[in-house]
């Protein structure tokens, strides 16, 4: 089983959105392929009054297959807070050998799985682990999505070298639109963001993904998305 690790420069940056469009993007091409979320914190009563995690269900949904809720995402927590002091709040804890060998469990299941992180990569999962350490034991392969805005240089410049110095290869980073293109509310870095991280990160290929889109486009010259499947 073949695995890559989908994480943000931040919160709220779109790596849910990203995570699920890679998994139907394998699935376009034959591969079978499963979703994995180590923790969640931060839930929400639908409709019908029950406890939902919105981005666990997104996973589960572009599965394709609903797969079971605990192979998704074996530790979930109320509040929208990190997930070790989420789970403090609960007075429970995470599970760190948990974080790393709930992934195994989808080894006779899949040949592609994609994990997605929670905040940044310097998040804290439990009171051990952080995003870093997930991927480094793991020795996953790496996205780094990041919010087309204000900051976005720099939050990716950090990101991205920070993976590296930890010895994680990034395979790419996704600029990510995370609202809809509006005059009154432009910024007025979104045109020029791409250029400058392509000049201060040559080596790593750079896509894009417009507000809503179903799919990833290229930013760098001669490189195709599809080129990271497997």
């Amino acid at each position: 089983m073949q695995t890559l690790l989908v994480t943000g420069t931040d919160t709220g940056v779109g790596k849910t959105w990203i995570t699920s469009l890679l998994v139907r993007c394998f699935r376009q091409q034959g591969i079978n392929i499963g979703a994995y979320k180590p923790v969640c914190s931060g839930a929400e009563v639908n409709s019908n009054g029950e406890v939902v995690w919105a981005d666990i269900e997104a996973l589960r949904s572009a599965c394709g297959n609903n797969p079971e809720i605990d192979l998704v995402c074996p530790q979930r927590f109320h509040a929208a807070v990190a997930p070790n002091i989420a789970a403090r709040m609960e007075n429970r804890l995470v599970d760190s050998r948990l974080l790393i060998d709930g992934a195994a469990r989808w080894e006779s299941h899949v040949d592609q799985l994609i994990i997605e992180g929670a905040g940044g990569i310097f998040c804290p999962l439990s009171d051990e682990l952080t995003v870093m350490d997930v991927a480094v034991e793991l020795n996953t392969p790496t996205i780094v999505v990041a919010a087309n805005r204000l900051g976005v240089i720099n939050h990716t410049r950090l990101t991205v070298e920070a993976l590296q110095t930890h010895g994680v290869n990034v395979v790419a980073i996704v600029l990510n639109e995370i609202g809809p293109a509006s005059q009154e509310n432009s910024d007025p870095s979104g045109p020029t963001n791409a250029a400058q991280i392509r000049h201060w990160l040559p080596k790593t290929p750079l896509f894009h993904c417009l507000w809503g889109a179903k799919e990833i486009t290229s930013l760098s010259d001669g490189v195709s998305f599809v080129d990271f499947l497997p």
